[in-house]
């Protein structure tokens, strides 16, 4: 489960603010421009705090304390990540210091809340998780083919061109290696039993990619 789109909490103790921003993330790259971002919004703030967990496993998992005590912070975000049971998410909680030291478990408690309240806030969705096949195609086979994936809701993450072309595109996990079956025999009418067999076909190479995407 991920969110649909960016959501915001709140929560101050003690004259300490903690402005919490939960953002749905594809890579772990996105993470430096949205710190950029925060700190231009928010220069007087003392602490930014986050954490990420990435990947339809969630197998990717990150948490930042940011000057303060160690576990006060990124653990606690990262708990509630993990006990909404979602991914592909990263949370940022900002800090402006309201001069009375909160000690750890005010911190953990604060930290924790207000990532608590963005969740609450936020609208959650069950992303498909989709596996990346890469297909090289000729030219000639390129529109007929794009034209092919639009008709069936089947996502092209990317584009390059050299002497063939080569699409990244995805099929749902749950069933990909009957999609792509039936996919590539009906835009191709060929005949042929095995995934391996269509591999050899001079118009198109395929190739499952080890990489999966929510969407």
């Amino acid at each position: 489960m991920t969110l649909k789109s960016l959501s915001e909490g709140y929560y101050m103790e003690r004259g300490s603010k903690f402005h919490a921003y939960a953002f749905p993330v594809q890579t772990e790259d996105e993470v430096h421009s949205i710190l950029q971002v925060l700190k231009k919004e928010h220069p007087k703030a003392r602490h930014f705090c986050s954490a990420l967990r990435l990947h339809p496993d969630a197998s990717l998992e990150r948490s930042n304390d940011d000057g303060e005590p160690s576990g006060s912070a990124g653990r606690p975000i990262l708990g509630q990540l993990v006990k909404h049971d979602l991914t592909n998410v990263f949370v940022v909680v900002v800090r402006y210091f309201g001069g009375t030291k909160l000690g750890i478990p005010g911190l953990i408690e604060a930290y924790k809340t207000s990532t608590a309240n963005a969740i609450n806030a936020a609208i959650t969705i069950e992303g498909n998780v989709f596996s990346k096949v890469a297909v090289n195609l000729t030219f000639e086979s390129y529109s007929p083919f794009l034209n092919f994936c639009k008709q069936h809701s089947i996502p092209v993450f990317e584009e390059s061109f050299d002497n063939r072309v080569t699409l990244i595109i995805g099929f749902r996990k749950s069933d990909v290696k009957e999609l792509l079956h039936d996919a590539l025999k009906e835009y191709s009418r060929m005949d042929f039993m095995e995934l391996e067999e269509y591999a050899s076909y001079l118009d198109f190479q395929i190739r499952f990619l080890d990489q999966d995407q929510i969407l």
